[in-house]
């Protein structure tokens, strides 16, 4: 009989003090601190009479977690209409501080050999955010608006030389209803062009805090060295970059903003282009040169574009019965254009996306002038019937023979296309809507189809039965031919976020607003 315990404690809060200078109305000052604090311990234990722990004489595990995040944010703004000018300032200036801390226990007796622990240690991290921010906001006639911003932000992540990012943006907005010339055309209610360009930073790189440090990861008590007749455990240095730096992203966009009087239609249209840099990726090392076959480091670029466009109409408006729609669509493109530090032309990519059913296998790669994670697989041949052929794939190098040289890259999970559809209806008290969403050109591999979907995994290492996967029936394979891209199939839907449907008892005691 298994036993597994645990107790869990969790705690939040948060104060946010805000305060207006009595000689100085303009300015106020703005304190926000919060913490998330939550502690949990556990035990499992299996007694030695059970058969999963029958060889170890049961299990007799105990371990704590405790994870501790912090936060202070402080701002001043400043906010001044100039009627002289005609003109209106905003200004912000803070600090943030972001700490987020954890530890942990695990002690797991060793049954077989009294007062010996297959695992005994204490684990403690911490990763720290601290940035400086500044904001300007000016408007003039209330028809050009002028925005800019500038941030430095330091993480703990990186080493001291590399810790701090600087992160500046700049916005422009000219509202074109209020000229004259668009106002009395009467035509439009909003029309405004936006045009901004800004610069992103990305610290969240690995699971490690401490990704810059040289780190050592003990051994297994089962994996020992054998030093006369005694075992001794090790420790192994795991594969650094000391010089990791912060991944950026400029991003330019240029919008328009629009809604027709008449029409009762609004709506916005988007371009936008982005820009990273300092691409922090997994890239494959030479033999000897670290103390990993992959390492996480700064090499690549890779850019991204599209168009955002947005309608909402109100296409009936009476006394009893309304009916308003908005829709949305985006369309998005992403291609790699760097992986290498010196440019070469033969490098076919970084294979990743490990997947089920055979060893060390990776099913998409990273490739210049591809979309990210695009699947890298051999061409499937088929039948008259449709029917897939084992171990039959088109020999794209025509080579006369079927190697890794013949896999493509073929499809990616990325869709091409994101969209949305809210529709919204009242007639006296009753009222009704719906929200759609979906996606499409995206894929997906079905690794459940492709990882049990053969004859040879009927059985399973004990000799009993196992679960095949009902795709077998369309296949009939008899081996594993996960790399064929019959597996990589498309994965574009339509779904419904919610329906309502409702009926007002009573009017809202709320007295209406109405505002231009």
């Amino acid at each position: 009989m298994r036993t597994d315990k645990a107790k869990v404690k969790k705690s939040i809060g948060n104060i946010v003090f805000d305060y207006k200078f009595h000689f100085l109305p303009e300015l106020r000052a703005n304190l926000n601190l919060g913490y998330d604090f939550t502690s949990s311990e556990g035990q499992r234990n299996i007694p030695a009479s059970s058969a999963i722990n029958f060889s170890s004489k049961g299990l007799d595990e105990y371990y704590t977690r405790k994870n501790n995040n912090s936060t202070l944010e402080f701002y001043l703004n400043y906010v001044k209409d100039l009627k002289s000018i005609d003109s209106r300032i905003d200004v912000m200036g803070g600090y943030s501080y972001q700490d987020f801390l954890s530890e942990r226990f695990d002690q797991n007796k060793d049954l077989l050999n009294t007062g010996s622990y297959l695992k005994n240690y204490f684990y403690k991290t911490q990763s720290t955010l601290v940035s400086f921010y500044g904001r300007l906001n000016y408007a003039f006639k209330n028809r050009y608006l002028l925005t800019f911003t500038l941030r430095q932000d330091g993480s703990s992540r990186f080493s001291p030389d590399n810790r701090w990012g600087t992160f500046p943006s700049a916005g422009f907005a000219w509202k074109l209803s209020e000229e004259p010339f668009i106002k009395e055309s009467d035509v439009f209610s909003d029309l405004k062009v936006r045009l901004g360009y800004g610069i992103t930073g990305q610290q969240n790189i690995s699971s490690s805090n401490y990704p810059y440090l040289g780190l050592y990861t003990p051994g297994l008590p089962t994996a020992g060295y054998q030093l006369g007749d005694n075992y001794y455990n090790t420790i192994r240095p795991e594969g650094y970059d000391a010089n990791l730096k912060w991944e950026q992203t400029a991003t330019s966009n240029i919008g328009l903003d629009f809604a027709i009087k008449k029409a009762r239609i609004s709506g916005s249209v988007d371009y936008y282009f982005k820009k990273t840099k300092d691409l922090l990726a997994e890239v494959d090392l030479p033999t000897g040169s670290n103390f990993s076959s992959r390492l996480l480091t700064n090499v690549g670029n890779m850019e991204n574009q599209g168009v955002e466009l947005t309608i909402n109409t109100n296409l009936i408006a009476r006394k009893d019965f309304s009916w308003d729609v908005s829709f949305n669509i985006t369309r998005n493109s992403t291609k790699i254009t760097n992986l290498t530090r010196n440019p070469d032309p033969n490098y076919a990519g970084l294979e990743v996306g490990g997947i089920a059913g055979g060893t060390g296998g990776n099913i998409q790669i990273h490739t210049v002038d591809y979309a990210p994670n695009s699947f890298f697989v051999y061409k499937q041949v088929y039948d008259a019937n449709g029917k897939p052929l084992e171990g039959v794939y088109a020999d794209l190098n025509g080579d006369g023979k079927i190697t890794p040289d013949d896999r493509y890259r073929y499809k990616k999970p990325a869709a091409d296309y994101f969209y949305g559809f809210t529709s919204t209806f009242s007639y006296k008290k009753f009222n009704a809507g719906f929200t759609l969403r979906g996606n499409i050109g995206n894929y997906v591999y079905n690794n459940v189809f492709s990882s049990n979907g053969n004859y040879t995994g009927l059985y399973n290492s004990t000799g009993f039965l196992s679960n095949l996967s009902k795709d077998i029936n369309t296949t009939q394979f008899n081996l594993n031919q996960n790399k064929s891209d019959y597996y990589v199939e498309n994965a574009s839907f339509l779904r419904m976020d919610n329906f309502t449907v409702g009926y007002n008892l009573v009017k809202s005691p709320v007295r209406e607003q109405h505002y231009d």
